[in-house]
């Protein structure tokens, strides 16, 4: 009995008897923030619509639940919530789905300890698959190897080839990862350890039809001899990360940074069917000015490296200690690229972003403001750490407009452009 109390002991050690004095160092709400932040339990959500010419014509919600505490509570100015939990159902008429159970609470049971947790299940029958190696930086190429400017120009191409989804295949991933974490340094830094595992089956379009269209020749099948993770299979591992937290109220920064570095361990230890590794850093950056509160500058800089045998259909992600993304391209890195547009072991992204808010109204007991959001993304992929320069930078521009719905409640309406290709975006959230 007395060893199995030692083992729990670092554990207990960890537990601050008064929460408040351990987080002397962390940012306070705005009197603004403070006046504005609803208490006790709220429900927001929209639902989603979009269209795709691939994907067809989406329809879905997403439904937020929040536990805000009371003003009265020693962490109602320190948190932009007690609680958060939503839901996601998304499908579309081509059957592509993404569906989303998400649970986050800052400080769990009035503790220093973070506790999240996420389920997925996602079937994709458009995913995209343009090469895992730098060579993905090059111009898009059709089936006989003829290169191409714009997107357009090769899907015309492709098309008057029988081979309309050349660069798609069909993935159906289910996934679910929770992590806990600790503040330390008075609650500017973060540890976290978290478990993910996942799953996923592969479908080429290699000689088959795909809704309705008669598809020759698949880039996967192709490349499928030098493939890693072609058969599909299990990819689980660990994520560990130290984060320095600075902003000021994270869903919705004006000041501050975060810089975070998270691992991932992936083997055998825990049932995968793939070994190997993956290293992000990542520095978010927030300013506003105090003569013009009106404005937000807000600048994302990552840095992703993978190595061992990573399996092709998880070489997309960068890893955060809160959230993973995956591109470079799509409308979490670079908006006006097709999503998972470039891909390979090291990865590096750059996103500038002006946020002016220009409107704030109150309707029926909830807050709403505006804002204007015009961007520049940067990105370029590597084989190898070595091989990083700072030439041949792919980039877009394009501009947004936010709304934040009670502060916590961030939806996104974007719109990218690039040299290749364009793209709109509706979706929740900030990118960073």
């Amino acid at each position: 009995m007395r060893f199995f109390w030692l083992l729990f002991l670092p554990f207990l050690t960890l537990c601050a008897s008064d929460i408040i004095q351990e987080l002397y160092a962390k940012p306070t709400l705005t009197p603004e923030q403070i006046a504005d932040k609803k208490t006790g339990t709220y429900i927001t959500g929209l639902p989603l619509v979009n269209y795709d010419a691939d994907k067809g014509f989406g329809y879905g919600v997403r439904v937020y639940w929040y536990d805000n505490g009371n003003k009265e509570s020693d962490l109602f100015t320190l948190t932009p919530y007690k609680q958060q939990l939503y839901a996601q159902f998304f499908q579309t008429t081509n059957g592509w789905s993404y569906h989303v159970v998400h649970y986050d609470a800052p400080y769990i049971g009035d503790s220093l300890f973070r506790l999240t947790g996420e389920i997925v299940y996602e079937k994709n029958t458009q995913a995209n698959y343009f090469g895992t190696t730098s060579d993905s930086n090059n111009d898009l190429t059709d089936t006989l190897g003829n290169s191409y400017t714009t997107a357009q120009d090769q899907q015309d191409a492709l098309d008057t080839q029988g081979s309309r989804y050349y660069n798609r295949y069909l993935l159906v991933k289910p996934k679910a990862e929770v992590n806990l974490a600790r503040d330390f340094f008075g609650g500017l830094v973060r540890l976290s350890f978290g478990i993910n595992l996942s799953h996923a089956s592969i479908t080429d379009y290699n000689n088959t039809t795909v809704s309705d269209n008669y598809n020759e020749i698949s880039k996967l099948a192709e490349d499928k001899a030098t493939l890693i993770g072609y058969e599909g299979g299990w990819d689980n591992g660990l994520k560990l990360a130290a984060v320095y937290d600075s902003r000021d109220f994270a869903p919705n920064p004006k000041n501050g940074s975060i810089h975070d570095f998270t691992v991932g361990l992936y083997g055998k230890f825990l049932g995968s069917d793939f070994e190997h590794q993956r290293y992000t850093f990542s520095t978010r950056n927030f300013f506003t000015p105090q003569n013009a509160k009106f404005f937000t500058l807000a600048i994302q800089g990552v840095y992703s490296v993978q190595s061992g045998e990573t399996p092709f259909f998880d070489q997309n992600i960068m890893g955060f200690a809160d959230d993973q993304k995956t591109g470079l391209g799509g409308y979490r890195t670079l908006r006006g690229y097709q999503q998972d547009r470039f891909v390979a072991d090291v990865k590096v992204l750059a996103n500038v972003e002006t946020r002016f808010n220009f409107y704030k109204t109150d309707t029926m007991g909830q807050t709403f403001d505006f804002m204007v959001v015009p961007f520049v993304d940067a990105g370029k992929v590597f084989d190898s750490v070595r091989d990083t320069d700072l030439s041949g930078y792919r980039y877009t521009y394009g501009a947004g407009m936010r709304i934040a719905w009670n502060q916590a409640t961030i939806i996104m309406v974007d719109y990218g452009q690039s040299v290749e290709d364009s793209g709109l975006y509706i979706n929740f959230g900030h990118i960073f």
